[in-house]
């Protein structure tokens, strides 16, 4: 329903919800933990059977199993760690609904409200985030977050996702290891693996899909079909 609206109100096209399904598998190609690493083009996921109008199979996350893990300390402690320390700078949350049928705007999500709280929280805009992980359980999710987050102005998310702007080398890498729609899906522990990426990310481990020169990442989680959110801003820095 919000892939359709979008479409409806904003001329958002299928090629361009292909597109984020082909960056991710891209980004995969290069992590030996993902779990599909080949190739895709833009005609594959078009040529995919369809599953719910419009969304084909590969617009749609993996199944599977898998688990991560991370340490949180002090910032003092995390000093005396044989590890780079990576620093949490600022989080927020939004909540706009619990059913889908009670959602007001199904182009408009709450991640704009948990976006601006973790932004204001460290003392960041979105022009200062050097990479991405954001959920994508949906290709359209993908470009309904862009917008919410401020990355794009809303309306724009499709357009924005072309050109190699949210791949490796463009303007704001998004899902680096793969993301849900190629990396792994094993339910509500989906979104920590955009965590333990982007601490990768801030440490410079991520090998060939290094984001150089990274610094600032975000990462942002979903639930309950767009209703409930969450965003964490990390740096390689301390505030």
């Amino acid at each position: 329903m919000a892939a359709r609206r979008h479409m409806h109100q904003y001329g958002t096209t299928s090629e361009q919800l292909a597109e984020i399904a082909v960056v991710t598998r891209r980004h995969a190609g290069l992590n030996p933990l993902a779990m599909y690493r080949e190739p895709i083009t833009v005609q594959d996921v078009l040529n995919s059977r369809m599953i719910a109008d419009p969304l084909h199979l590969l617009d749609c996350s993996l199944v599977s199993d898998g688990g991560a893990a991370f340490i949180m300390t002090s910032a003092e402690r995390a000093r005396d760690f044989k590890q780079k320390p990576v620093y949490l700078l600022g989080v927020g949350e939004g909540h706009s609904h619990e059913h889908v049928t009670q959602a007001l705007n199904l182009t408009t999500s709450a991640a704009k409200e948990a976006g601006e709280r973790a932004y204001a929280m460290a003392g960041l805009g979105p022009r200062d985030i050097n990479v991405a992980e954001l959920y994508d359980c949906f290709t359209p999710v993908v470009i309904i977050e862009l917008e919410d987050l401020g990355f794009c102005p809303k309306g724009e998310g499709g357009r924005f996702v072309e050109g190699g702007r949210i791949e490796l080398g463009g303007e704001l890498p998004v899902n680096t290891h793969g993301g849900l729609l190629s990396h792994c899906h094993p339910g509500h522990p989906g979104s920590m693996f955009s965590i333990t990426e982007a601490v990768r990310q801030l440490r410079g481990s991520c090998g060939p899909r290094q984001v150089e020169g990274a610094k600032i990442a975000l990462v942002h989680g979903q639930g309950g079909i767009m209703s409930t959110h969450c965003s964490a801003i990390f740096g390689n820095e301390p505030v």
